[in-house]
Formats: structure tokens, C-alpha cells, sequence
């Protein structure tokens, strides 16, 4: 009923699908969020006595007083929030364990059908890990939990398999614009996170739309400001010292995502080494990132209000020597929390170790290298540049990374810089991605490789297979002979010409199988060959000629010049077009 009203066709093409998609993206976009506040009131603020920081743009406050009761508590926190994902997760929602995009990426090449009960579980097992403490993202669920609405209203609207693969893209995107009010962003990762080198154009249109509706249902409930509120001396040019810093920063932030990815598979293979039954591995993974937050509390939850304060430059609880050291710990705690198989993402702890990076970079060549302070050189633009820069590269999305820094900021001045950052940590971050369903291009993407087979098909002519020194035979020729010249060349068709090499008829294979019963030797081709044969021209496209083959059954015709003159010039088979395709 909802394919047609009142005469109009509702597709994804349109803006009501997406609006859809949107609206109820924007909906679990704030349940999700509103769920993360309750389990970090639960286990962190009762239990732990531990009120995390906020950026500002989550309501938090510049006059933030670090203070944990027990922070001998912390581990068990994490590891009890650890249990109980675990627990879930492996009784009720398999899929809700590791990273959400990755799922999400997966899901989708795969064409694998999503629902609510994915959504559902994703929200609750990612809020529990969050709310816990556990080095966890927003990203990764709400990535999975918007394309598992994307699959549910598609399969609603009885959209086509690929309208509805468009459709979880698109919700991918607009659960991720929502959650980080990021509208523009979200629905570019919602084209570029599938692949490494390559766009998913088709999601684009629908996926601006979706997003934007989920911005403003999230933005109606948490507030429209940005995630960050950055305060930035007025601009005032870019030396020769800011330009050299980015691209400092870019290769160091590529080194970073490096080790981001290698501790990433280091930590799963150690829990899958691990023989303990799977409800407890996430707990052990917990634990040890209790462990790690009693030394650097920014490893806790999100850190994104450790963070504003170091873009405030509020560090009388956070020290540049305890930001230095952090990175390698905030890696560690995202290890072991993902690793083990806890629900989240990856995104936000790439912002917190990127951000922790670009501080920590900062420091070292304002303190060290002498670098003069500028509008583009101080610790808030580092901080900003090196959040995105690290993301960009270990999830080779540099554009919708780019475009993040004036969303989750509100300022364009750091285009500039993170521009070349991100150029350079893209350009040395190495072919790994943190996203391990990524495929290189549309090409190795199952999903489209029908596509492109019908692509190349349309590219090639016969003229560019077919074999031109055929073999034939005269019509007086016996039949004998031509089935002796059929064995010795292991081929099953035979073209019959006369005088001019104009082609009057075919013999087969199976022509000369039902002339067993006669006289072989006296029988001529010209009694048993078709003297009608299917004929091709060389300007015809591969795609053109299979289409001739499957409606005729055949595997093998004969080329002419032309359909008037008929002279051989070649012959084209099933098996010239099949190389061509083995070589997709």
C-alpha cells in the first residue's frame, strides 16, 4: 500500500523514503544518547563516584573539578558493564559485538538484510559499554543502528535489493549526522566509508536529506550547538613554521593510526587465543580498562569532555606529560575494549588518541622546536587537526573527515590545516583500514560486480576476441575428415565456406554425433551442416553477443563482415567472452 498513493511512486529516489529513514534515525539517535546518560549515571557517577567531563556542546561546563570517589571501583565497573555485554551479546544479538561501521560495511557489500532487533540490541550493548567506562564510540552504533533502520524501512517500502542497500547506507549516514550534528558529514561517510578508494555516489542525495532530518530531531532534544565549542585567535595568515606543523602532524597522526589498527587485531587475536568462555572476554577486556582509567581517566567512556578541556587549554587536571602518555594508554583501553569483543566504534577513541596526538605534537615543537605560536599554531587548532587527521587515516575517509572539522567545530579557519594534515596522514597511512569489510573500489564490491560485468560487456566488441585464423572446411569436404579436424584442434564448431571465404553454412559437433549412423566417409558437410547458422559482426558489444548466444542456446557463432556479403572473418565463443570476465 505504500508503493503507490494517489498515483505517485514513493522510491528512495524521492525525499519521502529518506525522511522516513531519517526520522526514525533521529528518534534512536536520541534513545541511544539518552541511554549512555543512564548507565554512566549507574555504574560511573553512583557506583564509581566519577562524573565524567562533557564538551560543551553536551552541555558541559569550563569550570570542571576532576573528582573519583573509588576509583578502586572503576575496574569492576568496566568489568561488570563488560559481563553483561558479553551476556547479551552472545545469547541475543551476536551481531552487536565489535565494531558497529565495520557491521555495517559488511552488511552491506554482502546485501545482508538488517532490522530493528539489530538496532535495538546495538543501542543497549554500545550504551552499557559507553555508560560503563569501557574505550568505546557513538559512531560505530548508531552507524549499524541507522543502516539496520535504512534495512527495515527499505524492506517496509518493498523497495529492490539495491534500493534497500541504498536505503541502509543512507541510514548509516543520517544516524551518524544526527548522533554528531553533523548532517553534511554524515551523509558523505555514508558514501565514502564502504570503500578506500572509491564513492558510493548513489546514497548521496537521499543520504543529505536523511541526515539532515535526524540533525534536527537530535538537535531538538540535545541542543544545535556544535560538539565542540573551539575559540580560535582571529586569522591572521599561515607561515611557512604552521605549514611545516601539519605535515608534521599528518605523518605522525598515520603512524598513529598504524598502531591503532595493529593493536586493534593484536587484541582480538589475543581474547580469540583466550580459552575462557565468550561471555567473560569482554569483562577481562573491562577489566583492564578499569585498570587503565585509574592512571588516565580520559580513557573512560567517550573522553570527548577531556578533550574540551585541553581545546580550552583547562590542564591543571590534565598535564601535557599526562596527554603525552595517554596515547599509548587511550590505545591500549580501545584495544582491549573492542578486541574483546565489547559493542562500539572506532571513531570516537580515533578523536581522543587523535586529539590526544595533536596536543601532544604541539607541545613538543612549540617546547622543543621553538615554532612560534600563531591563529593556526596553538594547542586548540592541534588538538582539532589531529582529532580528524588520525580518523581520516585509519579509516581512509578524508573528505567526510574534512568536512567534520567545521561541523563538530562551527569554524571553517581550520579547513586549511586539516586539509594538509589529513592529505598527509591519508597519503602514509599504509593500505590497512580500521574497517576491515572496506573493499579498495566499487569493483571489489560484490554487491556491484554484476554491474561492472554488464559495464565491460557494453566496452568490448567482438572485434577485441575473437579469433581470427579459423579453421574450416568446404562443403564437399566428408564428414569423416571434419570430425578428424574437430578432435585434432579440440574445438566443436566448424565454419563451412566456398570460393571468396563466404560462409554458407556450420557444422557442429553434434551435427556429426547424428551422422554416426550413416556412411561417414561418403557423407559430405554440405548434407548435415546448418546452412542458417546464427551469424555476429565484429562491431557488435560482448554484452550484445552473449544476449545472442543465451537466447539461442549456442556457445559459438561465426563473425562476417556483414549480414549481406557474408565473408568469415573470424569466430567468437562463450569462452572469448569469459576471459574477459575472469579478468574483473
Amino acid at each position: 500500500m505504500f508503493k503507490n498513493i494517489l498515483g505517485y511512486k514513493f522510491d528512495y529516489r524521492t525525499a519521502f523514503v529518506p525522511i522516513v529513514i531519517g526520522a526514525v534515525a533521529g528518534i534512536f539517535g536520541v534513545l541511544f544518547l539518552e541511554a549512555i546518560h543512564l548507565f554512566t549515571d549507574i555504574f560511573l557517577v553512583k557506583f564509581v563516584g566519577y562524573i565524567p567531563p562533557k564538551p560543551l556542546g553536551e552541555g558541559g561546563s569550563l569550570d570542571y573539578n576532576f573528582v573519583m570517589e573509588h576509583p578502586y571501583l572503576l575496574p569492576v565497573a568496566t568489568a561488570l558493564g563488560g559481563l553483561i555485554v558479553g551476556i547479551l551479546t552472545h545469547f541475543f544479538s551476536p551481531e552487536s559485538a565489535g565494531v558497529g561501521t565495520d557491521a555495517a560495511i559488511k552488511a552491506f557489500h554482502e546485501r545482508k538484510e538488517l532490522g530493528l532487533k539489530t538496532a535495538f540490541w546495538k543501542l543497549i550493548t554500545s550504551a552499557i559499554t559507553i555508560g560503563s567506562g569501557q574505550t568505546s564510540g557513538k559512531e560505530g552504533p548508531i552507524a549499524l543502528i541507522g543502516a539496520s533502520i535504512g534495512s527495515f524501512v527499505g524492506k517496509l517500502f518493498s523497495l529492490s535489493e539495491k534500493e534497500r542497500n541504498i536505503a541502509m547506507a543512507v541510514g548509516l549516514g543520517a544516524g551518524i549526522g544526527g548522533v554528531f550534528k553533523a548532517p553534511f558529514a554524515g551523509a558523505i561517510i555514508s558514501s565514502e566509508v564502504f570503500y578506500k578508494r572509491d564513492f558510493e555516489t548513489e546514497t548521496l542525495i537521499p543520504a543529505f536529506i536523511a541526515s539532515f532530518v535526524a540533525f534536527i530531531i537530535v538537535a531538538s532534544v540535545f541542543g544545535f550547538s556544535p560538539l565542540f565549542f573551539v575559540q580560535l585567535p582571529p586569522f591572521s595568515g599561515f607561515s611557512v613554521y604552521d605549514a611545516v606543523g601539519y605535515i608534521i602532524l599528518g605523518f605522525i597522526t598515520s603512524v598513529i593510526a598504524r598502531v591503532m589498527i595493529f593493536a586493534l587485531d593484536w587484541a582480538r587475536g589475543l581474547f580469540d587465543r583466550l580459552e575462557v568462555h565468550p561471555v567473560f572476554k569482554p569483562a577481562i577486556g573491562g577489566f583492564l580498562v578499569g585498570i587503565i582509567g585509574m592512571t588516565v581517566p580520559v580513557a573512560i567512556g567517550t573522553g570527548y569532555g577531556w578533550l574540551q578541556m585541553i581545546m580550552m587549554n583547562n590542564l591543571g587536571d590534565f598535564p601535557p606529560w599526562k596527554i603525552v602518555i595517554s596515547v599509548a594508554l587511550v590505545i591500549l583501553a580501545f584495544a582491549f575494549t573492542l578486541g574483546s569483543g565489547g559493542s562500539g566504534g572506532v571513531f570516537g577513541p580515533s578523536l581522543v588518541i587523535g586529539g590526544l596526538t595533536g596536543a601532544s605534537v604541539y607541545f613538543f615543537l612549540r617546547d622543543f622546536a621553538g615554532f612560534p605560536e600563531s591563529s593556526t599554531f596553538n594547542l586548540t587548532a592541534f588538538t582539532v587537526v589531529g582529532m580528524v587527521s588520525t580518523f581520516a587515516a585509519a579509516a581512509k575517509a578524508p573528505l567526510s573527515t574534512i568536512i567534520l572539522v567545521a561541523e563538530i567545530t562551527g569554524g571553517y579557519q581550520l579547513l586549511v590545516p586539516a586539509t594538509i594534515s589529513v592529505a598527509v596522514s591519508h597519503f602514509f597511512s599504509g593500505e590497512k583500514s580500521i574497517f576491515k569489510s572496506q573493499v579498495n573500489t566499487k569493483l571489489d564490491s560484490p554487491v556491484h560486480r554484476e554491474e561492472f560485468k554488464y559495464l565491460i560487456l557494453n566496452r568490448y566488441t567482438v572485434r577485441d576476441v575473437m579469433e581470427r585464423n579459423v579453421i574450416t572446411v568446404s562443403p564437399d569436404t566428408t564428414v569423416i575428415t571434419a570430425s578428424k579436424y574437430m578432435q585434432e584442434n579440440n574445438i566443436s564448431v566448424l565454419p563451412v565456406v566456398e570460393e571468396g571465404n563466404i560462409l554458407i553454412g556450420l557444422i557442429t559437433s553434434t551435427d556429426v554425433i547424428k551422422a554416426c549412423e550413416m556412411d561417414m566417409g561418403d557423407t559430405t558437410v554440405k548434407e548435415i551442416m546448418n546452412p542458417n547458422p546464427i551469424r555476429i559482426t565484429q562491431d557488435l558489444t560482448l554484452f550484445e553477443t552473449i544476449s545472442i548466444f543465451i537466447e539461442n542456446n549456442i556457445g559459438a557463432a561465426p563473425v562476417v563482415n556483414n549480414l549481406q556479403e557474408n565473408i568469415l572473418i573470424g569466430i567468437v565463443s562463450d569462452y572469448d567472452i569469459g576471459k574477459v570476465l575472469t579478468k574483473v
